[in-house]
């Protein structure tokens, strides 16, 4: 395929898919412009007309992994149904979205929390996807702690949550540790004990 092949507007989408497909098999590390063109089927040069450098492909790379993470969060709220707000998005439901999208897509989420993409702030739409993520977790945490513990701050109880839930996610994916070296049956089954023993009342649903 050259570059005439590309209807207008569908380069940009063959060169993103071409670089996730890079990124997932052989990580940061392996993904360069010219691989990414390569493999899309065009010349190096038509890649320039859609991203204006590498930090630009991979800001746009972790701003879907974020927006992917959001989603893999609500589905597992949604799965878990509930009567109120505070089960429906409970810390539970969106560790197990957060884990399960990590363990899915390790080479994205690496990235996606990784030091390439430098200064957020140069790319907007990445930093509004990954805090949408930490707000979902942030809301969550809010709410129980309002209820349960007026006197801590919403903000450094969300940022436990979300180390909690984020060094999980890590452990995991760097192999230091497994449902079997905690001796429970599956990562579903970690992750809700991991949750019980900071956030998770006795009582609440899983």
């Amino acid at each position: 395929m050259n570059d005439r092949n590309y209807h207008h507007g569908n380069l940009r989408e063959a060169l993103t898919e071409a670089a996730q497909d890079i990124l997932a098999t052989g990580g940061v590390e392996a993904l360069s412009l010219r691989k990414v063109a390569l493999k899309a089927g065009v010349s190096p040069t038509a890649l320039y007309s859609h991203f204006k450098d590498k930090r630009a492909l991979l800001a746009l790379l972790a701003t879907r992994g974020f927006e992917q993470l959001s989603a893999y969060m609500e589905t597992e709220t949604h799965k878990a149904g509930s009567s109120s707000d505070t089960d429906a998005f409970s810390l539970l439901s969106l560790a197990r979205g957060y884990v399960k999208f990590a363990v899915e897509n390790a080479e994205l989420f690496r990235l996606m929390f990784g030091q390439e993409v430098g200064n957020l702030r140069d790319f907007p739409e990445l930093a509004e996807a990954g805090s949408k993520c930490y707000a979902m977790m942030a809301d969550c945490v809010a709410t129980r702690v309002n209820i349960n513990n007026p006197a801590t701050s919403p903000t450094v109880a969300a940022t436990a949550a979300w180390s909690l839930v984020h060094g999980l996610a890590t452990l995991i994916n760097d192999g230091r540790v497994s449902a079997n070296s905690c001796g429970v049956t599956s990562n579903d089954e970690m992750i809700r004990q991991v949750c019980q023993t900071l956030f998770v009342r006795a009582g609440d649903r899983a």
